[in-house]
């Protein structure tokens, strides 16, 4: 039983391997953006409060 099913995109084929190899760091990244941008606004608003 073959697991690995490949999808044509256009004339590519890529198997489902990696699109979630592709969907795993893409996710990593959007979050670590998040969070770091979460953090910088958290920043923001607690140095305004301290003035």
């Amino acid at each position: 039983m073959n697991i690995f099913i490949s999808f044509q995109l256009g004339e590519v084929q890529v198997s489902n391997l990696t699109i979630l190899v592709l969907v795993f760091f893409s996710s990593f990244t959007f979050i670590a953006v998040g969070i770091s941008s979460y953090k910088l606004y958290k920043s923001l608003i607690n140095d305004d409060d301290e003035k």
